[in-house]
Formats: C-alpha cells, structure tokens, sequence
C-alpha cells in the first residue's frame, strides 16, 4: 500500500513539474514617456504583484513556472536593474515560481496586463512604467503649433511598427521597423529645411506606439498631412515593386491590398496593447468629410507613388484602397506609402543602402510638394517622370480620354484604382496615363 501512494505521490509531482510554464526571455524598450518591459512565457500564467518602497521595486511573482536567474543592468533615469530569481518548489506539487524584479529610481506608476500567443508572439506579460516626472505632451506647445500654421503647412510622418513589434523581416533579417524609421527622419529632414512646410514624427525611435495613439499624434499636431511609411511583404519571394494605400470605407481594391491592411491592422496585438477595440476605430469615420479626404488623398498618392517609381526605379504595382486603421478617422489627405518589398532578397538590399532611403525621402518630399503646389528649392531629383497627368475636364469620359492618349481605357483602369467598375470618372478627377 505505502508503495502504491508513493507512486502516485510521484506521478503527481513530476505531473505538475512538466505543466510548469518557462520564463523564456526578459527585455525592454524605451520611448520618451514610458519604459515597457516584457517577459516571454511558453504558456498563460497566474501573477501577483506588488510594489516595495525601500528600495522601491515592482515585484511580480508568477506561480508554476520555471526560470533561469538573471540580471539586467539597466541604470536609466527610471529603471536600475530587472532580476529573476526561482524560488524553492512547493512541498509535494513541485511548482516552481518565479520572481521578477523591477528596481526603480524613484516610485512611480505602472500598468500590466497578460497577452496571449500571437503568431510568432509567444504569451507575453507586459509591464508600461511610466517615467517619473515626464507628462505625455508633445515636443511642441499647443501656442508653437498655431503660430507654425500661419506660415506652414504641417506634416505628420509615421513610421510604421517599432519596439516590440518588428513589421515585416527580410530574408536576410532586415527589419522594417528600423527601415521606415530610417526614411521617416530622412523625408522630416528635408521638409524641415523649407520655410513653408513643418513636419512631425509620430515616433523618433524604436518603440511601440498604439494605431489609435498616431491617429491622436497627427490630430494633436493638427497636422495638414498624414503619410505612414511601411515595406512591403510577402510568402512570394518574387514579389516586388511600390505601392501607395489611400483609406477605403467600402472594401479593399483586391484581395492583396484585404490582406495587407488586416496585417498593418494587427499591429496592436503584435506590438501589444492591453486592449484591442476595433469598434471604436470603425465607429470614428466620418462619412461626408471621409470622401472629401479619400479623394484628396488619391491625388497625393498618385503624385507620391509616380516619384517613387521613377527616381526609386521600383516597380509599379498602383494606388490601392483597403480599410488601414491608422488612416482611418484623419480627416486630411492621408496616405500609406509601402516603399517596397523587404521580403524579395533583392529589394531587401536596395532597403537597407543608405543611398535608397535617401532617394526615397526625397521622391516622397518632392511629390508632397507638389500635391501642395510649393516648389522645391532643396532637391533636384534627376529622373523624368514616366507618366502624364491629365485632369478631369467637363463633358470628358474614360473612353474619349483614352483615345485622346492613344490609350485602351483598361490600361488606364489599371494604373488608377479610383475609377469604379462603372467606369464615371467626375469633373477635377487627375488620372495617371501610362
């Protein structure tokens, strides 16, 4: 009898180790109002926490799982160090629990919440430590903004993804969130040279920022202009070329543009937020100024992606419309620029030179411009362009236009995704002519 219930005394123990969940990484990314540090876990965990004042630490214990002890030296203005330690397995069940340490400078406030595995994201506690003394403004005051706006037209750049959440990787492990970056500060540098225009970054290095919260970034800045910069990917190795997204309120252009705006869309539970409400991102359009943006859009994302592919030498793959939630509910011209794809080896490259970033900056500037009729006094771009333009005059169809230009009027469908199935194209409409 005593060695039967020693063997299930046994079974039960080693039961409950091999359930224990591992503690499989440690990190943390920095922005400028919170630090955000993040455990990895191989399974969803029960936690307590609690915070000590002398030193002052955040102390989470997490129960059943098993640890490797380390040390982390942070020693920022908020954060000394983070430690893990396991603590001695409970009598019987074996569970081990691991303890985590945050040792702070100064006592502060924290938010903290639990994610679940996510694609290649594994279940994450998450920890946002909010920077003692450091209130969430913006680099600018509200009274710089609205002298900037009687002399300035105001652009808001977003570079996409950050932190935690990489974007797309390249074969190579090229990261798109280090690359947009990268173009982002490039294309802010060279409105910033000019007296007339003024731009902003929704994120000035690698950290996460919520869609919704760029969203705020560029009504906040009361920007005149919203322009996202991503790179593109795909299963397809061969896939390749630029293209420019306007917001769609009715459906994407095609299933590629479906399923590129449902990844862009998933970057909050990649990048991690406590909370993803897609009701309210969808309940925040506004109908009739919505198509007066859309519309406004399209002209700066046929400008834009004509520069791109004429001085970037990409391939033209169109102007395309899908529901991305970062343009969703701006109501000025907003455009998602996917510079090109970071998943065919050779566009990987091309992406990571110096020279590219330049020369795409700088083909995104010109076309900004341009949409906003101010001339360029700081680039001088070198390749013509490879198209024509023609605007929309009264009593002018599709079919009159393309035999104007000697064109089939499918040809000139493909290159604009605006013109409806139906074919009526309105007074004012700019058209690219291949």
């Amino acid at each position: 009898m005593r060695i039967i219930l020693t063997i299930i005394i046994s079974l039960f123990a080693f039961s409950g180790y091999a359930q224990q969940t591992t503690v499989t990484n440690v990190r943390y990314w920095t922005s400028p109002t919170n630090i955000r540090v993040v455990i990895d876990l191989t399974g969803e965990v029960s936690y307590q926490v609690k915070e000590s004042a002398a030193p002052p630490e955040i102390i989470i214990t997490i129960e059943n799982t098993q640890s490797n002890k380390q040390e982390l030296l942070v020693n920022n203005t908020t954060i000394r160090q983070i430690s893990v330690s396991q603590e001695k397995a409970a009598p019987l069940t074996n569970e081990n629990t691991s303890c985590i340490k945050i040792g702070l400078t100064k006592k502060t406030s924290f938010n903290m919440f639990q994610l679940k595995k996510y694609q290649d994201k594994p279940v994450r506690l998450v920890i946002d430590i909010n920077i003692p003394d450091v209130k969430k403004a913006l680099p600018v005051s509200k009274k710089e903004i609205e002298r900037i706006k009687q002399r300035a037209k105001i652009v808001v750049i977003d570079a996409g993804h950050g932190g935690e959440d990489p974007g797309a990787i390249g074969p190579s492990g090229l990261q798109e969130k280090d690359v947009v970056l990268s173009i982002a500060r490039k294309l802010a540098d060279y409105f910033n040279q000019k007296q007339n225009v003024r731009a902003f970054l929704t994120r000035d290095g690698d950290y996460f920022i919520p869609l919704g919260e760029r969203v705020k970034l560029c009504q906040q800045y009361e920007g005149d202009m919203f322009i996202s910069i991503h790179a593109n990917a795909s299963y397809k190795e061969s896939a390749r070329g630029s293209s420019v997204y306007v917001l769609s309120t009715e459906g994407a252009s095609n299933k590629a543009a479906q399923l590129l705006a449902h990844r862009e869309n998933m970057a909050d539970l990649i990048g991690g937020i406590a909370r993803v409400d897609n009701d309210t991102v969808a309940g925040i359009l506004m109908d009739l100024s919505q198509t007066y943006t859309i519309n406004e859009s399209i002209g700066l994302a046929k400008f834009t992606l004509d520069n791109i592919v004429s001085y970037c030498h990409t391939v033209f793959i169109g102007v395309e419309r899908a529901g991305f939630a970062v343009l969703k509910s701006i109501d000025v011209p907003s455009v998602l620029v996917e510079t090109a794809f970071i998943s065919n080896s050779k566009e990987e490259k091309l992406l990571a030179t110096d020279e590219f970033q330049e020369l795409m900056a700088k083909a995104i500037y010109e076309a900004t411009l341009k949409y906003l009729g101010i001339s360029s006094s700081v680039v001088s771009l070198r390749s013509p362009s490879r198209y024509k333009y023609h605007v929309v005059k009264d009593g002018e169809t599709l079919w009159s236009i393309s035999a104007m230009y000697d064109k089939s009027a499918q040809e000139i469908k493909k290159f604009n995704a605006d013109i409806p199935p139906s074919e009526v194209i309105f007074v004012g409409q700019t058209l690219i002519i291949p």
